[in-house]
C-alpha cells in the first residue's frame, strides 16, 4: 500500500460505528476499490519501546518544562547543562536518554561553571550502566567516567570527570593542525589531553612539545601519544606555561628551534591565554633569533559580544597590553558562540620582535612577575 496513504488510512476518525469508506480522500478510496480492500478495526498499543527520547520525556514531563535537546557526547558519556526548571526530573531524563540511545551508558550534568586552574567543573551523575548510587557527584577516578571519543583519526582516552575536555572543538582542532607542515615544531602550552598535539604529530609528523599544569591531563596525554604511536614525535610536561616556554627557548641554545619551518605557540586557555603573553617579552635571543624566525602564535579566547570584529579588538588590546607592544599580521578567526553574546575567538599572529627581544627593566622580570602572581 502506498506509504504516502497510510497515514489517512490509519486514523480513528474512519474507524467510528456507521462510518462509511466514502468519508476517505478520493485518492485513498481508488487504491481500495482497485485492491479490492475494506476498512477494519485495528487497535494498535504503542508501548515505551515505540517512542523516540523526545515523544517519551514529552509524555511525562510537565508541558511548560523544555525537553533538552542539545547535549554533548564525549564517547559512552552524555553531557548535559539542564536548566533550572529540569532540577526534579533530571533523573528521568537521564534514564530515557540511556534508554534511547544505547551508545550512552552514563549522563552527568553540570553542576556551577569552571573556577579552578584545571579547567575542571563539577557534575552530577545522573544514570549510569555500570551501577553505582544515583544521583552522585563525580569523584576523581570514577569508572563511569572514564571513557574514549576518535577525533580527526585519533583516538583520545580519558577520565571526563578529571581534566577539560570539548567535543564540540573537533573541526578548529582540524582547521589549525591543517595549517602545519612536517618541517614545523609545535609548543602547546595547554595542551590538556592532546588534540593539538596528537595530530600534529599523527598527520604531520611534527616535532611536538606538548605541556599541561593538570597531572591527569599529562597522564592522558601520555597514553594518548601510546595509543596513536606518535610517542616518539612527542615530549611532554607537566609545568606553569611560563615555565614551559621558558625551557623551551633555552633548550633550544643557538639553534633556532625549526630549521626550515616555523614554531607554532598554541595557547589554548580561552579565560586567561592573553594574559600569559608577557611570558614572551624579552625571552628570545636577537643573535639566534631572526625576526622571521620568532613563533607564530594561535592565541585563543572569549570575548564578551556576538560581533567577531569587536572581540577580535578586545582581544588584541588585551595580547597588546601583555605584550608592551602592537601586534602587526594578526589574523582572526570565530570558532564558537559560547553564550549569547559571547564567542571564543583564535587569534594568530607572528610574535613582534619589540615584545621578543624587549629588555625587562629590574624588578619587571617573568620571575617577579610569576611571584607576586603566586603570592597574590
Amino acid at each position: 500500500f502506498p506509504a504516502s496513504l497510510l497515514s489517512e488510512i490509519i486514523s480513528e476518525k474512519y474507524m467510528s460505528e456507521g462510518e462509511s469508506v466514502e468519508l476517505l480522500p478520493e485518492e485513498c478510496r481508488a487504491v481500495l476499490a482497485g485492491e479490492g480492500c475494506e476498512l477494519v478495526k485495528h487497535k494498535m498499543v504503542l508501548e515505551y519501546e515505540h517512542f523516540t527520547y523526545e515523544e517519551a520525556l514529552r509524555k511525562v514531563l510537565p508541558s511548560e518544562v523544555e525537553v533538552p535537546g542539545s547535549f554533548e557526547t564525549i564517547g559512552h558519556v552524555a553531557h548535559l547543562n539542564l536548566r533550572e526548571g529540569h532540577e526534579h526530573f533530571r533523573l528521568v531524563i537521564a534514564q530515557v536518554m540511556i534508554d534511547k540511545f544505547p551508545a550512552i551508558k552514563t549522563v552527568v550534568n553540570k553542576m556551577g561553571t569552571i573556577t579552578n586552574t584545571f579547567r575542571v567543573f563539577a557534575m552530577e551523575v545522573l544514570a549510569d550502566r555500570l551501577g553505582g548510587t544515583l544521583p552522585r557527584v563525580a569523584q576523581p577516578g570514577d569508572a563511569a567516567l572514564e571513557t574514549s571519543v576518535r577525533q580527526n583519526g585519533s583516538i583520545f582516552s580519558m577520565n571526563f570527570g578529571e581534566l577539560y575536555w570539548n567535543s564540540r572543538l573537533e573541526a578548529e582542532h582540524s582547521r589549525l593542525v591543517s595549517t602545519f607542515t612536517g618541517k614545523d615544531e609545535v609548543w602547546d602550552m595547554f595542551a590538556g589531553i592532546g588534540p593539538f598535539a596528537v595530530p600534529a604529530a599523527k598527520s604531520h609528523f611534527c616535532r611536538v612539545y606538548a605541556n599541561d599544569l593538570n597531572p591527569r591531563s599529562v597522564h592522558y596525554l601520555d597514553e594518548n601519544c601510546r595509543l596513536n604511536k606518535v610517542t616518539d614525535l612527542v615530549t611532554t610536561s607537566c609545568s606553569c606555561a611560563r615555565e614551559f616556554l621558558r625551557g623551551r627557548v633555552s633548550a633550544c641554545g643557538d639553534t633556532v628551534a625549526a630549521a626550515g619551518g616555523r614554531v607554532h605557540c598554541i595557547m589554548n586557555l580561552p579565560q586567561d591565554a592573553p594574559e600569559f603573553l608577557d611570558c614572551f617579552r624579552g625571552a628570545f635571543r636577537p643573535d639566534v633569533w631572526k625576526p622571521q624566525e620568532l613563533p607564530m602564535v594561535h592565541l585563543y579566547a572569549f570575548a564578551k559580544s556576538a560581533d567577531p570584529d569587536e572581540c577580535t579588538q578586545d582581544i588584541a588590546r588585551r595580547a597588546v597590553a601583555a605584550l608592551g607592544c602592537e601586534i602587526p599580521g594578526l589574523t582572526s578567526h570565530t570558532v564558537r558562540d559560547v553564550a549569547p553574546r559571547k564567542l571564543m575567538m583564535c587569534l594568530s599572529f607572528p610574535l613582534p620582535p619589540e615584545a621578543a627581544f624587549a629588555s625587562i627593566p629590574a624588578g619587571d622580570g617573568v620571575e617577579q612577575r610569576d611571584a607576586k602572581r603566586a603570592k597574590a
